[in-house]
């Protein structure tokens, strides 16, 4: 599958039930990170590392310190009705810190609406930076070399 043309859903289609019996760990994100790029068709260095040293894993350590049911209830995005979940409706969720909107518009075809489902989050932040950066590579997030930075 192409990334450049993900399949797009409705914002209302999307689901927020909880993962359980997911570890939190490095390991655990790389099985899932290795399936979205295969899902997506990124390249499988995006998961551990490119020639400037940004990754998948960086990036979602920094975003959710490798816990799948992460919510940020107070950054700027944390507006709208309360989810299913118990969050509100744009809080960035799940391991890449998703926001709603953008798992819809860049939701990749195959995987599930729900925005905590490892592959389907992980797959639609990469279907995000191909559109907004180009490549992972150029996502300070994602480059253990430089500062924290939100993507």
């Amino acid at each position: 599958m192409d990334c450049r043309h993900p399949g797009r859903i409705a914002k209302s289609s999307v689901r927020f039930s909880r993962n359980s019996g997911i570890p939190n760990d490095k390991d655990t994100v790389r099985t899932y990170a290795e399936q979205a790029c295969a899902r997506t068709g990124a390249p499988p260095g995006w998961v551990t590392g490119v020639s400037n040293g940004a990754s998948l894993l960086t990036l979602i350590q920094r975003e959710s310190s490798f816990r799948s049911n992460a919510v940020n209830v107070r950054d700027k995005n944390a507006t709208g009705p309360v989810q299913s979940d118990g969050s509100k409706l744009n809080c960035s969720r799940g391991y890449a810190q998703v926001i709603p909107g953008t798992f819809a518009a860049d939701h990749q075809e195959g995987t599930s609406t729900q925005i905590y489902d490892p592959v389907a989050n992980i797959a639609a932040a990469i279907n995000y930076i191909w559109g907004r950066y180009g490549d992972i590579s150029r996502v300070q997030q994602a480059n253990p070399h430089l500062p924290p930075h939100p993507y």
